[in-house]
């Protein structure tokens, strides 16, 4: 690939990821695409359950089981960069310190995304984990560039489970206990956990890790109490439902889906008056969330 194309797909990455520029000129791919989607089969699927984590938030709606009881989902408070790579994906994070023990198991129990296992410490902020179930990398790290160099060095915290430590069962029923992803499913649950900090590079829209809206846009329903932060991620096979309180915006989650460039590749969005649906070959994503405000007529335009 040319160096000047190269650059070219970075600066485009830089733009709606936020990710460095040295993180984003790390992760293009060789297919000169941007890469959001371009993985390994089990890269999709390791996304796809982090997606069904981050989004299950025991409450009203959901139980507390199931994957709503992984407690991932109170990652989406912090400030990661998700930088998508072929055969890992990188969460960058100035806290990876904090963000490890919601992510890797360890004797303590509690947050965890079953199957996930320390594989190293590498400098002093970075993570580098393996999913045991798909053999997939995930990367924790506190280096802009999503990168990270140093000998291996021992865990600040003894008792993560490491790459030694086989599945439990405890686990594998926790996995047991996933529904059935259809191919085209599980590119759109992949898509939603790559793009949790995605931002429009005109401004447009925003998904503002899932906790406030960077581009503050006046009319924000500014709802009070647990209720707001509400999540639930359910279905089976080519039909799912995502539903949710508080932000971001319907419009803004189908935008990051589908607008071009950042989109999946074939995906599109369709109004269906009381939500969106987002439709990739076979399989649909039903959104339900607040709506975007019409933005306000100049009063010339009145």
């Amino acid at each position: 690939m040319p160096r000047s194309t190269q650059r070219s797909i970075a600066r485009t990455r830089m733009q709606y990821l936020g990710e460095p520029r040295s993180a984003a000129l790390d992760a293009v791919p060789r297919d000169s695409s941007l890469g959001l989607d371009t993985c390994s089969p089990e890269q999709r699927r390791l996304r796809a359950l982090l997606a069904l984590g981050l989004f299950n938030r025991p409450g009203h709606w959901q139980p507390h089981r199931g994957v709503a009881a992984w407690g991932l989902h109170t990652l989406v408070a912090y400030d990661i960069i998700v930088s998508p790579r072929f055969n890992r994906l990188v969460l960058i994070t100035p806290v990876p310190h904090n963000v490890a023990p919601y992510l890797l198991p360890s004797g303590e129990g509690g947050s965890a995304l079953p199957g996930l296992r320390l594989e190293e410490l590498r400098g002093r902020r970075t993570y580098v984990a393996r999913h045991l179930p798909t053999g997939a990398q995930l990367v924790i790290t506190g280096n802009p560039s999503g990168t990270w160099s140093g000998k291996p060095r021992p865990s600040l915290r003894g008792d993560f489970h490491t790459v030694d430590k086989p599945i439990t069962e405890a686990e594998q029923a926790q996995l047991g206990e996933v529904p059935e992803l259809s191919d085209d499913a599980e590119r759109l649950l992949a898509g939603l956990a790559c793009r949790i900090a995605a931002q429009d590079a005109e401004g447009r829209w925003a998904i503002g890790n899932w906790f406030s809206d960077p581009l503050r846009r006046p009319g924000w329903l500014r709802g009070e109490g647990e209720d707001r932060y509400a999540k639930q991620l359910r279905g089976a096979g080519h039909d799912w439902a995502f539903r949710w309180n508080g932000f971001p915006y319907v419009d803004d989650v189908a935008a990051s889906l589908t607008a071009s460039p950042i989109g999946v590749d074939g995906a599109v969005a369709h109004d269906a008056g009381d939500h969106l649906e987002i439709r990739l070959g076979a399989a649909t994503l039903r959104l339900n969330g607040l709506r975007a405000p019409m933005p306000q007529k100049k009063e010339a335009d009145r």
